[in-house]
C-alpha cells in the first residue's frame, strides 16, 4: 500500500460514493465529506453548525467525485469539487464519464468498474501540470539569462499540503551553485504566485 492519503469524497447523489469510501478506508486512507448523509446539499459542512469545512480543517491530498449517471453540469452535492480545484487539489472522477464537466480539470477519469484506489493513489503521485509549467518557465528564464544550455526536467508534486519541485539534470547538465540558488528563488516565486495556499515550496535539485 502507498502512504495513507486524506481523500475528500463527493457524489452526484446521496449514497453513490458508499462503495468508494469503503474501498478507500480498507486501503488505509482517510475519507472526508462536504455533506452529511440524509441532509440537503446546502448548507455544506463548511457552513453547517457543528461541522467544519474539510479543506480548511485538514490537508487534503486528493478529491474524488463519484458520478452515478451522465450529467453535463455539476450536481448540488458535487459543490466541493470547485473548492478543491481552487486549492489545486488533484481530482479523480469516477463513475459515468459521459458529459463530464470536469474533464479538463481532472487528473484521473475512470469508469466505476476500474480500480478506484489505484486511481486515487496515482493522482496523488502525478505531477501538477499547471504548477510544473510555471516552474519550468521560471527555470528556463534563469538558464537563458545565465546562458546555460542545460535542459533539466521539472516536475511539481503535492506532498501533505506543500509543494515539492524536482529539477533533474541529466549527465553533463549539472547546474552550478549560483544558478541553482537563483533558480530556486525564481521557481518558488512563480509557484507561490500561482498557488498561495500551499503549505510551503521546496525546490530539490538532483542529477542522473
Amino acid at each position: 500500500m502507498s502512504d495513507a492519503l486524506n481523500v475528500l469524497v463527493l457524489e452526484s447523489e446521496q449514497h453513490t460514493s458508499r462503495f468508494a469510501r469503503e474501498e478507500l478506508e480498507r486501503a488505509g486512507h482517510t475519507v472526508f465529506d462536504c455533506h452529511q448523509d440524509g441532509r440537503p446539499a446546502f448548507p455544506c459542512n463548511g457552513l453547517a453548525e457543528g461541522h467544519e469545512c474539510p479543506l480548511r480543517a485538514n490537508v487534503v491530498d486528493v478529491a474524488l467525485v463519484v458520478r452515478s449517471r451522465p450529467r453535463s453540469q455539476p450536481a448540488p452535492r458535487e459543490d466541493g469539487v470547485r473548492c478543491a480545484l481552487q486549492q489545486h487539489v488533484p481530482l479523480v472522477v469516477a463513475g459515468s464519464t459521459l458529459l463530464n464537466p470536469y474533464d479538463e480539470y481532472a487528473t484521473e477519469v475512470i469508469d466505476r468498474g476500474d480500480h478506484l484506489v489505484n486511481a486515487v493513489e496515482r493522482a496523488a503521485r502525478t505531477p501538477l501540470r499547471h504548477h510544473t509549467e510555471r516552474a519550468a518557465r521560471a527555470l528556463r528564464e534563469v538558464l537563458d539569462r545565465r546562458e546555460v544550455s542545460a535542459t533539466p526536467l521539472v516536475a511539481v508534486y503535492r506532498r501533505k499540503g506543500a509543494l515539492v519541485v524536482e529539477v533533474t539534470a541529466k549527465g553533463t547538465g549539472t547546474l552550478d551553485h549560483e544558478t541553482k540558488s537563483m533558480a530556486a528563488v525564481r521557481i518558488t516565486a512563480a509557484v507561490r504566485a500561482f498557488d498561495p495556499d500551499a503549505n510551503g515550496v521546496d525546490v530539490v535539485f538532483q542529477s542522473t
